[in-house]
């Protein structure tokens, strides 16, 4: 096949290729493409029929190295008396386009994974990495590094870690080295080493960078303007990323120091009691405040009231709820009210407080002169009593199917509907609590686990104190109840509280 250009078709051949093209083999001057093109020529001759391609992709050598190029094309028969003579080549190149278009694809992929990242800056990094795998033709390699608290650079991972130490296959005189990521790191500015692009991982207005990312250009195409814009705009997209994560992370530590103040103002310390044992636990994702609490009430003449409760929600909005719930009951105690009167003084200003309904309390007061427990339930979970030796002043009691063993009861009495639902009587229970007994209080984040029953939640609560004995100090029981049923996976708030009588 001879070949024969018009002037609009000499771009097509590079600097390489248009050095005696004109009246040479097609064959020849393509014949690195030749097992693509080739068939097509043979299927017009053969057949005269036409051939099109759009954006057909060709590895072609025509500037000197081998480069990545796409054209769209068609060719038709040239006839002479009928008969096929020769082929007509319509083509047009469409490399810039398909290539603007792949690249525009990648950011706006690197971009959106990124804007709905919920993580920190390990999983900017990793996102990054998996989105710039699938690139390849543009970034041929990526690392990514972390600064550390130290000032120094951790890698994070690699798209293909050899890539970075072949200066040869990528076009670089020489490899990226420990130095030029420090550097970069401490300059904040991006440099060039060959064909690699190490830019810092800093956004704009921010004092330090987040880390530096390592991007290699992929050999096939020339490092041009528009390349090197390319790569300019992947860093941003990921510094934007990191500085987004980085907020966000100072701001939740903020919030997370201010609600530790916060939770710890409106908790009593339980150490600080005598004979109280009490652990909170928030839920994961959650800040150390939120609707769980308990307190502990000292009344005069040895009477002390003990109170759990759990408020629907998490955060600060259920904490604000807690935090009046809780005041309110201190103050309906020490006006003399008895446990099912405090619930009842409850249930009224819970139907006047808003996200106070539905809201459960346990509210106990104890007489250590004498170890009677008087108490009443807002639709909450039984206490448990544990007493070592023999079984408890009154018959274990059945919740939910769960008989507890000797030594166990529940405190299952007096029980009545959740804050502000319903408009029953609210009526008090009482036991009494021998001498070295502990009485267990908690709320569901406890005992409760999606995909399970509670049932199966109060056995795990009576498995775990059961494995323990009665005189263990109540400090240790609690971490160990604690430990037990919670994992670093809980959904709920935790708070738990033991009570042992000092005696009487």
């Amino acid at each position: 096949y001879t070949q024969i250009y018009n002037d609009a078709y000499r771009p097509m051949l590079g600097s390489t290729k248009h050095l005696g093209a004109m009246g040479a083999s097609a064959r020849d001057v393509w014949r690195e493409v030749w097992g693509q093109l080739g068939p097509m020529f043979d299927h017009v001759l053969t057949t005269g029929e036409p051939v099109w391609r759009v954006d057909e992709a060709l590895l072609v050598e025509r500037s000197g190295f081998t480069e990545e190029t796409f054209f769209t094309f068609s060719y038709s028969a040239l006839r002479v008396d009928g008969e096929v003579r020769g082929v007509l080549d319509i083509a047009t190149e469409t490399t810039l386009e398909v290539v603007e278009r792949r690249r525009m694809r990648t950011l706006s992929t690197l971009a959106g994974r990124l804007q709905t990242l919920p993580g920190g800056v390990g999983d900017v990094g990793r996102v990054t990495l998996d989105v710039l795998a699938g690139a390849r033709a543009d970034v041929m390699a990526v690392e990514v590094h972390v600064a550390t608290d130290g000032g120094a650079l951790a890698l994070l991972g690699s798209t293909d870690p050899d890539a970075l130490t072949l200066p040869g296959s990528v076009g670089s005189d020489r490899e990226v080295d420990a130095a030029d990521l420090a550097s970069v790191l401490t300059s904040r500015r991006a440099v060039e080493v060959g064909r690699t692009l190490v830019a810092p991982l800093v956004a704009t207005g921010d004092h330090e960078a987040a880390g530096v990312i390592v991007l290699v250009a992929h050999p096939w195409r020339p490092l041009d303007e528009e390349y090197r814009s390319f790569l300019r705009l992947v860093t941003v997209t990921v510094s934007n990323a990191m500085s987004a994560t980085l907020r966000h992370a100072r701001e939740v530590g903020e919030l997370r120091r201010v609600s530790d103040a916060l939770q710890h103002a409106m908790l009593p310390r339980g150490p600080a009691v005598p004979g109280v044992v009490a652990r909170y636990r928030p839920a994961v994702g959650n800040l150390a405040v939120g609707g769980d609490w308990y307190d502990v009430v000292e009344l005069g003449r040895g009477r002390r009231a003990l109170i759990v409760g759990d408020c629907v929600g998490h955060g600060l909005e259920a904490a604000t709820v807690m935090g009046q719930l809780r005041s309110a009951t201190r103050a309906l105690l020490l006006e003399g009210h008895g446990p099912a009167a405090t619930l009842a003084g409850l249930d009224r200003f819970a139907e006047k407080l808003p996200g106070a309904a539905c809201t459960t309390v346990f509210c106990g007061v104890v007489d250590e002169a004498t170890g009677r427990l008087t108490y009443s339930s807002a639709g909450h979970l039984p206490g448990l009593v544990v007493t070592p030796g023999e079984p408890g002043t009154r018959p274990a009691g059945e919740i939910d199917g769960q008989v507890p063993p000797a030594g166990t009861s529940w405190l299952d009495g007096g029980r009545g509907m959740p804050l502000a639902v319903g408009e029953d009587e609210r009526h008090d229970a009482t036991t009494d609590i021998a001498p070295g007994s502990t009485v267990i209080l908690y709320t569901d984040g406890l005992v409760e686990r999606r995909g399970s029953t509670l049932r199966r939640g109060l056995a795990r609560l009576l498995d775990a104190v059961g494995r323990h004995p009665a005189t263990i100090p109540a400090d240790a029981l609690a971490d160990a109840v604690l430990a037990e049923l919670t994992d670093d996976a809980v959904r709920d708030d935790v708070a738990l509280l033991l009570y042992r009588p000092r005696g009487h």
